[in-house]
């Protein structure tokens, strides 16, 4: 967790989706050899932050994808109401730990975003750490992102589709964008997926 003077970060990772317009589960598609939850996880990690992974349809592939990293479970059991009820059942659990003084959402549909992407995240995270870190490409604001520790509670409440972009929407005067062109590759279809791989 680094010096103690520094905030207590935790990561969440949301692999809970069905990934209907993926045709199968997403989370266990492979590029180089890795399945994209275990990179999304790995990276996570060797940006030195503990790690929550939120699971919903698949979960049981998806936990055996993550064997022997070290990570808590967490979970959602409506993960068909969509991003947000994952964001909210993961912040439901990280609420009542007072230690946690921040907290970075990751996808898992994201393999460009290794460590270093998100190194630089914390890194702006420390400049501001009572606002909302979030990563910028091509005009778009979204995830990665980090949120302090006082929006854990409007976090939890989250459901249905909607992620926290309205969170982050309402909050614009506690935005700051880092300039994340890994971030602007996810992959939702098989032909984005067909076309990272070369197949």
């Amino acid at each position: 967790m680094g010096r103690s003077t520094e905030p207590r970060i935790a990561g969440v990772l949301l692999a809970a989706g069905a990934a209907r317009r993926f045709g199968r589960p997403k989370q266990l598609a492979v590029v180089d050899g890795v399945t994209l939850v275990r990179r999304s996880a790995q990276a996570v990690l060797d940006a030195g932050l503990p790690l929550l992974v939120v699971t919903g349809a698949h979960a049981e592939a998806v936990l055996e994808a993550l064997q022997g990293l070290p990570f808590e479970h967490c979970h959602n059991g409506d993960w068909a109401q969509g991003m947000g009820r994952s964001i909210g059942a993961a912040f439901e659990n990280l609420l009542p730990r007072t230690h946690v003084e921040a907290a970075l959402i990751a996808l898992c549909d994201q393999p460009r975003i290794g460590a270093d992407a998100l190194r630089r995240l914390l890194a702006a995270h420390q400049r501001m750490p009572d606002g909302i870190t979030a990563s910028s490409f091509d005009g778009i604001t979204g995830p990665p992102c980090i949120f302090a520790r006082r929006d854990f509670a409007s976090l939890a409440r989250l459901d249905g589709s909607v992620g926290a972009r309205a969170l982050i929407e309402a909050q614009a005067d506690r935005l700051q964008r880092v300039n994340l062109p890994e971030a602007a590759l996810d992959i939702d279809t098989p032909e984005q997926y067909r076309t990272l791989v070369g197949g």
